[in-house]
Protein backbone atom coordinates (compact mmCIF):
# COMPACT_ATOMS: atom_id res chain seq x y z
CA UNK A 1 0.00 0.00 0.00
CA UNK A 2 1.59 3.34 -1.04
CA UNK A 3 2.17 6.08 1.49
CA UNK A 4 -0.15 9.02 1.08
CA UNK A 5 1.39 12.25 -0.17
CA UNK A 6 2.62 14.46 2.66
CA UNK A 7 0.30 17.32 3.46
CA UNK A 8 1.51 20.80 4.20
CA UNK A 9 -0.01 23.03 6.80
CA UNK A 10 -1.65 26.08 5.31
CA UNK A 11 -0.62 29.28 7.12
CA UNK A 12 -3.45 30.99 8.92
CA UNK A 13 -3.62 34.63 7.68
CA UNK A 14 -5.39 35.79 10.86
CA UNK A 15 -2.58 34.43 13.04
CA UNK A 16 0.03 35.98 10.78
CA UNK A 17 -1.64 39.38 11.10
CA UNK A 18 -1.91 38.95 14.87
CA UNK A 19 1.81 38.17 15.09
CA UNK A 20 2.67 41.14 12.89
CA UNK A 21 0.67 43.45 15.16
CA UNK A 22 1.67 41.85 18.45
CA UNK A 23 5.44 41.61 18.03
CA UNK A 24 6.05 45.38 18.12
CA UNK A 25 3.87 45.66 21.25
CA UNK A 26 5.75 42.84 22.99
CA UNK A 27 9.05 44.39 21.98
CA UNK A 28 7.99 47.80 23.31
CA UNK A 29 6.83 46.25 26.58
CA UNK A 30 10.17 44.50 26.93
CA UNK A 31 12.01 47.79 26.46
CA UNK A 32 9.83 49.80 28.82
CA UNK A 33 10.56 49.22 32.46
CA UNK A 34 7.61 47.34 33.91
CA UNK A 35 5.19 48.28 31.15
CA UNK A 36 2.78 49.54 33.81
CA UNK A 37 -0.89 50.25 33.60
CA UNK A 38 -1.69 46.64 32.79
CA UNK A 39 -0.27 46.83 29.26
CA UNK A 40 2.32 44.09 29.84
CA UNK A 41 -0.34 41.73 31.20
CA UNK A 42 -2.66 42.57 28.30
CA UNK A 43 0.03 41.95 25.67
CA UNK A 44 1.01 38.65 27.29
CA UNK A 45 -2.63 37.56 27.49
CA UNK A 46 -3.19 38.39 23.82
CA UNK A 47 -0.12 36.40 22.81
CA UNK A 48 -1.25 33.40 24.91
CA UNK A 49 -4.78 33.47 23.48
CA UNK A 50 -3.48 33.43 19.92
CA UNK A 51 -0.65 30.92 20.22
CA UNK A 52 -1.13 28.72 23.26
CA UNK A 53 -3.57 25.81 23.71
CA UNK A 54 -6.43 26.04 26.18
CA UNK A 55 -6.17 23.98 29.36
CA UNK A 56 -8.02 23.77 32.64
CA UNK A 57 -6.00 24.56 35.75
CA UNK A 58 -6.97 24.31 39.40
CA UNK A 59 -5.47 26.50 42.14
CA UNK A 60 -6.13 27.75 45.64
CA UNK A 61 -7.58 31.26 45.60
CA UNK A 62 -4.74 33.74 46.14
CA UNK A 63 -4.60 35.81 49.30
CA UNK A 64 -6.07 39.30 48.79
CA UNK A 65 -2.77 41.16 49.27
CA UNK A 66 -0.65 38.70 47.26
CA UNK A 67 -1.14 40.63 44.00
CA UNK A 68 1.94 41.40 41.91
CA UNK A 69 0.60 44.48 40.15
CA UNK A 70 -2.42 46.74 40.20
CA UNK A 71 -3.74 49.38 37.83
CA UNK A 72 -6.78 51.63 37.42
CA UNK A 73 -9.70 50.05 35.60
CA UNK A 74 -11.02 51.52 32.37
CA UNK A 75 -13.48 53.79 34.19
CA UNK A 76 -10.84 55.12 36.57
CA UNK A 77 -13.22 54.47 39.45
CA UNK A 78 -11.75 51.11 40.53
CA UNK A 79 -8.60 49.06 40.58
CA UNK A 80 -7.73 45.78 38.86
CA UNK A 81 -5.35 43.41 40.66
CA UNK A 82 -2.93 41.00 38.95
CA UNK A 83 -2.10 37.71 40.69
CA UNK A 84 0.38 35.00 39.73
CA UNK A 85 -0.90 31.72 41.12
CA UNK A 86 0.61 28.26 41.26
CA UNK A 87 -1.86 25.77 39.83
CA UNK A 88 -1.97 22.26 38.44
CA UNK A 89 -3.70 20.51 35.56
CA UNK A 90 -5.91 17.44 35.98
CA UNK A 91 -2.86 15.17 35.62
CA UNK A 92 -0.95 17.09 38.32
CA UNK A 93 1.37 19.05 36.02
CA UNK A 94 2.36 22.35 37.62
CA UNK A 95 1.35 25.59 35.89
CA UNK A 96 1.82 29.24 36.86
CA UNK A 97 -1.14 31.32 35.74
CA UNK A 98 -1.70 35.07 35.74
CA UNK A 99 -5.17 36.11 36.89
CA UNK A 100 -6.72 39.56 36.89
CA UNK A 101 -9.28 40.38 39.54
CA UNK A 102 -11.33 43.19 38.03
CA UNK A 103 -12.52 45.92 40.37
CA UNK A 104 -11.28 44.41 43.62
CA UNK A 105 -9.01 41.98 45.41
CA UNK A 106 -9.66 38.25 45.62
CA UNK A 107 -11.29 36.74 48.70
CA UNK A 108 -8.42 34.35 49.36
CA UNK A 109 -10.91 31.60 50.16
CA UNK A 110 -11.62 28.34 48.38
CA UNK A 111 -10.38 26.89 45.11
CA UNK A 112 -10.45 28.15 41.55
CA UNK A 113 -11.09 26.35 38.29
CA UNK A 114 -9.27 28.37 35.64
CA UNK A 115 -9.58 28.29 31.85
CA UNK A 116 -6.06 29.21 30.81
CA UNK A 117 -4.17 29.75 27.59
CA UNK A 118 -0.47 29.35 28.31
CA UNK A 119 0.19 31.37 31.44
CA UNK A 120 -2.90 33.57 31.16
CA UNK A 121 -6.08 32.83 33.05
CA UNK A 122 -8.95 33.82 30.77
CA UNK A 123 -11.91 32.82 32.97
CA UNK A 124 -12.08 31.42 36.44
CA UNK A 125 -14.69 30.47 38.97
CA UNK A 126 -14.76 29.43 42.61
CA UNK A 127 -15.32 25.72 43.22
CA UNK A 128 -15.51 23.37 46.20
CA UNK A 129 -12.36 21.56 47.29
CA UNK A 130 -13.89 18.17 46.44
CA UNK A 131 -14.27 19.32 42.79
CA UNK A 132 -10.49 19.63 42.37
CA UNK A 133 -9.07 16.55 40.57
CA UNK A 134 -7.06 14.38 42.95
CA UNK A 135 -3.79 14.63 40.97
CA UNK A 136 -4.04 18.44 40.89
CA UNK A 137 -4.88 18.61 44.59
CA UNK A 138 -1.95 16.34 45.51
CA UNK A 139 0.46 18.33 43.31
CA UNK A 140 -0.59 21.58 44.98
CA UNK A 141 -0.40 20.08 48.46
CA UNK A 142 3.16 18.78 47.89
CA UNK A 143 5.82 20.59 49.97
CA UNK A 144 7.80 21.61 46.84
CA UNK A 145 4.86 23.69 45.55
CA UNK A 146 4.38 25.59 48.80
CA UNK A 147 5.30 29.25 48.64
Amino acid sequence: MPNPAPTRAVPNPARFRAVALLLPVLFACTLLSGCGGGWGVAASSLFDRVFMPQETVWAASPEPDAFTESYADATGAGTNYVYRVQGATADGSPVEVTLISYGGKTSGEGWLQIEAYGGSGVRYRTIDEHDVPLAAYEALAAPSSAT
